[in-house]
């Protein structure tokens, strides 16, 4: 009788379809170390039933969702990166952020070294000579 090929896969599945046949229910963990004796064996060539097969390869379809998702990306980019002179007490506007957040937000900032943006009269984006109370901490 000749040898059938088999993968590590299908020995597996193999050990598993035999451990169910005795009435068992094996998990992959039971089964593994039983299969690995024998795979040893029938990677050097000397099990008595099986040789060692190759993987069969299976062609992938792509996921065209990413595709159209990475196109709209990239036509959108230059739309979603704001103006240079947008200001981020504009942002934060938009945003509605409350005036505790706010702080905690524009105290981040000034740790970070982070500059307001805008080009107002005072450097601080509000247009206020100056800068005004709440800009001028940033500025």
């Amino acid at each position: 009788m000749s040898k059938s090929p088999i993968t590590w896969l299908e020995l597996i599945k193999e050990k598993l379809n035999d451990a169910k046949k005795n009435g068992k229910s094996p998990s992959i963990g039971d089964v593994v170390p039983e299969a690995k004796k024998e795979w040893v064996q029938v990677k050097n060539g000397t099990h008595s039933k099986y040789t060692q097969g190759k993987a069969k390869t299976h062609a992938r379809k792509g996921n065209k969702s990413s595709k159209k998702s990475n196109a709209k990306t990239k036509k959108n980019s230059a739309k979603s990166t704001p103006s240079p002179n947008m200001n981020i007490h504009d942002i934060l506007d938009k945003a509605k952020v409350c005036k505790k957040c706010r702080k905690n937000i524009e105290k981040a900032m000034k740790k970070s070294d982070m500059k307001s943006g805008g080009s107002g009269a005072g450097g601080c984006g509000c247009g206020m000579t100056g800068g005004c109370a709440t800009c001028a901490p940033l500025a």
